[in-house]
């Protein structure tokens, strides 16, 4: 019996010892009210399918026993800075500044608390798809927490539309992101809130949702361009094809070398990569995007190139551009390598997954391309043999050709590289710094050991000198005493 409550306590000390998990929060349950809004049932359906436009003072009130620990917006439609309250401490902070199509707030941080009630104010024109309001505890894994774009961005990926980058560049984003560590941002050459003149709700979540899943984290740069579709029998007629597209909607060639140029100034890449110089199969913004990029990764290194954006950012020489398929210092990457940062998954099995989230894409030729059939399942990025996810040309570079054909980032010191030697240079400068001061501080305090034996030195001397001065004195005064001694001695002899 001994033996059996020993066992018991054991087990029980075992599990206490193990840590709790944190309960996962909780978004049911919230009381909403709203005004201002034509329906507001759809800013708490749990569909972003749906939406709502606030209206002249519009405001929405959610309460929760317990409190409220972060809040989760979708919005349709890039949002316009909002207003939110904590009533009962008067707290207010200003949201949406960013411009996020998904936005967090931690009230813990943001209200220095978890209120029951919070009160978001809207102006008028804002799309509001959904609203959580979470209790504390861990949070699901769909919540994103966006960053901002990067300003020092070792990567920067040039896709032309949302879900390019999950196809032509598949695999890329999870293993320099993931994998290495690296910083990496992507930029859109369109915007998919409107494509050929025709509205999209789906596609600009889609499109967050795939880079969240491939280990993204930063805030994805899309531009103001609209989705038009051209294409051609070859690279010259695509190009004159999307370019009068894009004509007919008022931009020019121009406008998309500014805007890549732009990208480039604000994000400081190290390394560029783009569509292939034939669009892939075709198409006429794929092409575009290409040919205007050569452009702008050599007109950004001038400051007399699209001064607005140079007086912004400052100009920057990107030191390297591949292209897709590229037919010079080709360079293949592996992509099907299972890596314990992927959870054991290759970087283009996770890239499936991003296009996983694509579903108004789905319906189209790229589905089969990249997850293949049935019956002749694609796992791997090497499969692919039409437009290969793998090659990669060197357009252009500063640091040299490569050498080994298998990595991006050869020749390249990353960003992180460089804080780390700069650090180190920093701490060898102030270790140097500091035996220099050393240094000085032992000679000083040697020169003022020497000086003051010599001054002891030299106090000697005069003190000998003294005595040797107050002798010579004592013996004259001793020689005139002995003097007068024998000369009044002499005189009283005579008397």
């Amino acid at each position: 019996m001994k033996h059996l409550r020993a066992v018991l306590l054991l087990l029980l000390l075992a599990v206490l010892a193990v840590p709790a998990q944190a309960a996962e929060a909780d978004w049911n349950g919230t009381a909403a009210e709203a005004a201002g809004f034509p329906s507001p049932q759809r800013l708490t359906d749990g569909d972003r399918g749906t939406y709502t436009t606030a209206q002249e003072g519009a405001a929405v009130t959610l309460s929760r026993s317990g409190g409220i620990s972060a809040l989760y917006l979708e919005f349709d439609r890039p949002p316009q800075p909002w207003t939110l309250t904590d009533p009962a401490s008067g707290r207010s902070v200003s949201r949406g500044e960013e411009g996020f199509l998904h936005e967090f707030a931690d009230l813990s941080a943001l209200l220095e608390g978890q209120p029951e009630t919070v009160e978001l104010r809207f102006p008028a024109g804002t799309v509001i798809a959904e609203i959580y309001a979470f209790s504390p505890g861990e949070l699901p894994d769909w919540v994103q927490i966006w960053q901002p774009p990067l300003d020092e961005a070792d990567l920067l990926l040039i896709s032309s539309h949302s879900d390019d980058e999950q196809l032509f560049f598949a695999g890329l984003l999870p293993y320099y992101g993931v994998e290495r560590g690296l910083g990496v941002q992507v930029a859109y050459l369109v915007q998919h809130f409107e494509a050929n003149g025709v509205q999209d709700h789906k596609r600009p979540h889609e499109q967050l949702d795939g880079l969240w899943t491939v280990g993204v984290r930063n805030y994805p740069i899309i531009s103001g361009f609209p989705d038009l579709y051209s294409e051609g029998r070859d690279r010259a007629e695509a190009l004159a094809n999307a370019q009068a597209a894009y004509r007919r909607a008022g931009n020019s060639y121009e406008d998309f070398v500014g805007y890549l140029t732009a990208c480039i100034r604000r994000c400081r890449p190290l390394v560029v990569v783009s569509h292939d110089l034939d669009g892939e199969y075709g198409h006429g913004t794929h092409v575009l995007c290409a040919d205007a990029l050569g452009q702008a990764v050599q007109r950004a290194a001038d400051p007399e190139q699209f001064p607005d954006s140079a007086a912004a950012y400052g100009p920057w020489q990107a030191e390297k551009l591949y292209l897709h398929l590229y037919g010079q210092g080709q360079v293949v990457l592996d992509l099907d390598t299972p890596l314990d940062s992927l959870g054991g998954k290759s970087p283009f099995q996770v890239t499936q997954e991003g296009f996983a989230c694509h579903k108004s894409q789905h319906w189209t030729w790229f589905y089969k391309w990249i997850y293949g059939t049935k019956e002749a399942p694609i796992t791997r990025a090497d499969q692919i043999k039409t437009y290969s996810p793998c090659q990669y040309g060197l357009y252009a570079t500063q640091v040299g050709p490569d050498q080994g054909q298998d990595d991006l980032f050869e020749h390249v010191e990353t960003y992180a590289a460089r804080r780390e030697r700069a650090a180190q240079e920093e701490a060898e400068r102030l270790a140097a710094e500091q035996a220099r001061l050393e240094a000085e501080r032992a000679a000083r305090e040697e020169a003022a050991r020497l000086q003051a034996e010599e001054e002891a030195r030299a106090q000697s001397a005069r003190e000998r000198a003294l005595l040797l001065q107050m002798g010579g004195a004592a013996l004259a005064a001793l020689a005139l005493c002995i003097l007068a001694g024998i000369l009044i001695s002499k005189t009283r002899r005579r008397r």
